[in-house]
């Protein structure tokens, strides 16, 4: 006759733990899951960093950054830099008119009023990767881009790198 692995209790050896695991992954399911669609997403203190995204169009040139910057609080923010571990340096750029002719103007600050938005987008304001590091700034990949305010804040999201198609 064949022995039953079921203890008189009814209960499998390690039902117990069961639960345990299951509220685990229940718990820690969506932070997970979080982390993953949020990526070029932050917040901190009334500010929201959406859309962060690199173009990186040849490997070890410049590239640019992008994002679109909502400040829910009650009193205006100025952005006065940004870096990055995958940059050798970051600066805050424009495209500006130069008779007829687009070109590139560094930045000492951009303002965010009050419930207001600011974007960075192509062909306007912009973050500039200078010497961006080959090894983290990989098409598909993200890196950590941080932004600081005037009032020493600062805001980390990760970026998605994208090619030169956008």
């Amino acid at each position: 006759m064949r022995r039953s692995s079921i203890p008189a209790n009814g209960h499998r050896a390690g039902g117990c733990l069961r639960p345990l695991f299951l509220g685990a992954a229940l718990a820690l399911g969506p932070l997970f899951a979080m982390t993953a669609a949020h990526a070029g997403e932050a917040r901190t203190d009334g500010l929201h960093l959406s859309d962060g995204w690199i173009r990186m169009i040849i490997p070890a040139r410049p590239a640019a950054g992008y994002f679109t910057l909502h400040n829910d609080g009650t009193r205006g923010r100025a952005l006065v830099a940004a870096s990055s571990p995958a940059c050798g340096r970051m600066m805050l750029h424009r495209t500006g008119d130069g008779n007829g002719a687009d070109r590139m103007v560094p930045i000492a600050r951009v303002d965010v009023p009050a419930g207001g938005t600011v974007r960075f987008a192509p062909h306007g304001h912009h973050l500039m990767c200078m010497a961006p590091d080959d090894g983290m700034m990989k098409v598909g990949g993200t890196v950590p881009v941080t932004l600081r305010f005037s009032d020493g804040a600062d805001l980390t999201a990760r970026f998605t790198v994208r090619g030169a198609g956008g």
